[in-house]
């Protein structure tokens, strides 16, 4: 009998520092499920939350135009990707999260990885300043997933070009990911429940940080 499995092993898990993140994620989440259901004792604990670990584009703009404000102005534009919006917010993208981490935690290790991580929050996070005049919280890891979306697809391109590949991959995953957001943007047309200014800062950074971070590397995209 043929082990498939032996031959086919599939893509290696997730170093356990993307674990480590994802639980933190899940945790805070977590913690604010359990005070929002009255298990815990705090019952505005979702709010105090938000105001340790959201993004505010008005406080940062006020940081930026040197008035004296709360130490979140701008620590908040990398704490945000702690916090989400509801269980199934948190679920989605740690669920992303572990995936597309893996995948590019793999090539980069830890370091490197800790750049990019970086990097396509402040890229998400400063899009969304630049495009938005939200003035509530801004909160999800949702702008690096699409950084690691965009890490991806650098490399894919370095293939492309390296190979003479068909591009046609790499630009049908970039029309879905637009209509995606297009689509989930009408969806969400109250209290700007979708950051899609975060998604393509996000994208960018990624797409521009991944080929410093590996200049070598050339390989086609998973998605």
């Amino acid at each position: 009998m043929n082990d498939n499995t032996a031959e086919h092993p599939g893509p290696p898990a997730p170093p356990i520092y993307v674990w480590v993140l994802a639980a933190i994620i899940a945790g805070i989440e977590i913690l604010f499920q359990l005070a929002d259901a009255g298990i815990l004792p705090w019952p505005d604990l979702r709010w105090h939350g938000y105001l340790l670990l959201a993004f505010f584009d008005p406080l940062f703009e006020a940081w930026l135009n040197g008035e004296k404000v709360p130490m979140i102005a701008w620590t908040g534009t990398i704490s945000h990707v702690f916090a989400h919006g509801g269980a199934i917010h948190m679920a989605l993208n740690t669920a992303a999260f572990l995936a597309l981490g893996g995948m590019v935690a793999n090539v980069l290790g830890p370091a490197r990885f800790a750049i990019l991580f970086l990097a396509t929050a402040l890229g998400g996070v400063l899009t969304f300043a630049a495009i938005t005049d939200f003035r509530g919280p801004m909160v999800g890891v949702s702008g690096v997933l699409f950084g690691l979306i965009g890490a991806l697809k650098r490399w894919e391109w370095r293939y492309i070009q390296i190979a003479g590949a068909p591009a046609t991959q790499f630009w049908r995953t970039i029309i879905v990911l637009i209509v995606i957001n297009v689509l989930l943007g009408f969806y969400f047309t109250m209290g700007g429940g979708l950051a899609w200014e975060a998604h393509l800062g996000g994208f960018i950074a990624g797409f521009l940080v991944a080929g410093p971070l590996a200049p070598r590397l050339a390989g086609p995209s998973p998605i």
